[in-house]
């Protein structure tokens, strides 16, 4: 699957984990074409939900942050939990920086991004030659990038998981548990 349908995956799985709590869903895409989906609560919530998503595709498009969280501040007035699926990149970050800060006026955020499985794969790989061993230090270095990036968004009041796309699912609920048995919305 791609980063695109591990993260429609995740998102169905944690808004039938949320309904079934009894919370809200509902649904905003950026980046490509533009769907909104008010949160609603029932049994017919999550077919609402994948209708509005079912036909999606991934774009080559940046999103834009800014321009999204002013929508969703005007269309969500009411406190609640945004996630916010990417697959962050050097040149979103103060965009995406400042879209939290708008956002955590209000919201609760929790910002999923998504790492390459590649990366993990190359770290785990022997260093046998000087080709491999220029591989591992520019991952190396790409990854505290991204991880001083990640660090940035946790101090501006963001919640960060930095996983796999595979992992993102099982990663997304047990987040979604831990912030509703931390009583912070």
């Amino acid at each position: 699957l791609s980063h695109f349908d591990h993260a429609l995956n995740a998102m169905i799985l944690v808004s039938y984990v949320a309904l079934h709590q009894g919370d809200a869903v509902g649904v905003m895409s950026i980046g490509g074409e533009a769907r909104w989906l008010a949160p609603r609560q029932g049994p017919a919530a999550l077919n609402s939900l994948i209708n509005t998503v079912y036909d999606l595709q991934p774009t080559l498009r940046p999103a834009d942050f800014a321009v999204a969280a002013t929508q969703l501040l005007n269309r969500q007035r009411k406190r609640c939990l945004v996630i916010l699926m990417t697959s962050l990149r050097d040149e979103d970050s103060e965009e995406l920086l400042a879209a939290v800060g708008l956002l955590r006026r209000r919201h609760l955020l929790l910002v999923a991004n998504l790492r390459e499985t590649v990366l993990d794969e190359v770290l785990a790989a022997p260093v046998e030659d000087l080709a491999t061993a220029r591989l591992h230090a520019a991952t190396c270095l790409y990854l505290e990038t991204r991880e001083r990036h990640q660090q940035a968004l946790r101090q501006a009041g963001s919640l960060v998981l930095d996983t796999v796309p595979a992992q993102l699912p099982v990663a997304m609920i047990n987040q979604y548990l831990e912030i509703k048995r931390s009583g912070r919305l």
